[in-house]
């Protein structure tokens, strides 16, 4: 199954004729309806006016909504469609055209929260009109034909969600079941002599068909609820080791709480690492947040790979997470500085004062410092006189396959 396959939705006489029956929709209502429709018109300067002052109040309607042609267009297709509210005809052509203007907003990016905030002003603009004009007894009607505009607006959300979850599903699967996972490594540089002196080995994802090479972040979550994660983790592993058994240089591999509490990949990895011939020159990184956890399994596991000659780096530090008593307690060997801190260095102060206190306190542990996300020349420029120890990021080398290198 193809990653970017949409199922197209296509309405037919069946499905409409049905979804009215499902909200109790009948030929009373659509008169109830067709009955307001010369009062709604006469209000419908007055939605206009409510409706873009309510909705441009939100910062994703700002953003689709961002000159004035595009903005008169959009008005335009509102008042359309909130006079065909009350036409009194639901027939198939009716709902072929809510269904496009659905397939529109999933294509555009139109966030569904976009939609369920605009329809609840409509629904409480529609229903002051009727009570100012006492029309009580058409009030069921509308809500009616509002629920089913939602629902009709919002399911092609449901149907890319479906499809997306699915595609994702088949893809992950067919990733395992062929061992389509190649660890990219990214090149970690002497800030002295701009040498490569270290790899950082990071998990992609290969598609048999379409030969693309994804980065697994986009489905790490996915990956976790169909309990396949630990299956592409022991993948990884199994090739990043092999992919260094022959080299007499140091390489890091990310691990999450999440991997270091989970017993049966524990002693996987414990095994790998006892069969390795130079565990020495294994690295590997933890992310600061997940000291947030229970910071006994990862000092027990800190401890264990240590007396087998392996060194801990601390990712993503500064970030916010830190824990300076248990960072002082695991006395890591390497600090990678979060790119958060790196990458807009050039143009914060702020970001420079940190990362120089965070290479003092470095120096006083005894650790070696790496500046993550160098991107650019400037930033080049600033970090290497810094006294940071490695530079890693895509102005000096990008993640590539080591087959490529």
């Amino acid at each position: 199954m193809n990653l970017k396959e949409k199922k197209v939705l296509n309405p037919n006489k069946k499905d409409y004729k049905r979804l009215l029956k499902h909200y109790k929709f009948t030929s009373l209502d659509a008169n109830n309806l067709k009955e307001i429709e010369n009062i709604t018109k006469i209000y419908s300067k007055e939605f206009l006016d409510g409706f873009y002052k309510f909705i441009l109040e939100f910062d994703y309607a700002r953003k689709f909504l961002y000159n004035q042609e595009i903005l008169q267009r959009h008005k335009i297709g509102i008042e359309n469609w909130y006079l065909n509210l009350f036409c009194g005809v639901y027939d198939k052509s009716y709902f072929e055209k809510l269904y496009m203007i659905s397939e529109i907003h999933v294509r555009i990016g139109l966030p569904a929260h976009y939609v369920n905030t605009a329809f609840s002003y409509v629904r409480g603009f529609v229903k002051n009109i009727l009570l100012t004009e006492k029309k009580y007894e058409v009030l069921s009607s509308v809500d009616k034909i509002i629920d089913i505009n939602l629902d009709i607006l919002t399911i092609s959300y449901q149907e890319e969600e479906q499809s997306k979850l699915l595609n994702e599903i088949v893809f992950l699967k067919n990733v395992v079941d062929n061992s389509n996972i190649e660890p990219y490594i990214q090149g970690i540089f002497d800030t002295k002599t701009l040498k490569i002196k270290k790899y950082e080995s990071l998990m992609r994802l290969l598609d048999s068909n379409s030969k693309e090479v994804f980065s697994v972040f986009p489905y790490l979550e996915i990956s976790k609820k169909i309990k396949l994660y630990e299956k592409m983790m022991k993948i990884m592993v199994d090739k990043t080791f092999a992919l260094f058994s022959n080299q007499d240089i140091e390489f890091s591999i990310n691990l999450s709480y999440e991997d270091i509490a989970n017993e049966a990949f524990m002693q996987f990895l414990y095994e790998k690492i006892n069969s390795y011939k130079n565990p020495k020159n294994i690295i590997f990184e933890i992310l600061e947040s997940d000291f947030i956890e229970d910071f006994s399994v990862v000092k027990e596991f800190t401890t264990y790979v240590r007396t087998k000659g392996c060194k801990i780096a601390i990712d993503d530090f500064g970030s916010g997470y830190s824990n300076m008593e248990n960072i002082l307690k695991l006395k890591p060997e390497i600090i990678k500085i979060d790119g958060s801190l790196i990458k807009n260095i050039n143009l914060s102060e702020e970001s420079k004062t940190i990362v120089k206190n965070i290479v003092n306190m470095a120096k006083e542990l005894n650790a070696k410092t790496v500046a993550e996300y160098v991107h650019s020349k400037e930033v080049f420029d600033i970090v290497k006189n810094m006294n940071i120890d490695f530079l890693q990021g895509f102005y000096l080398s990008e993640p590539k396959s080591y087959f490529s290198t």
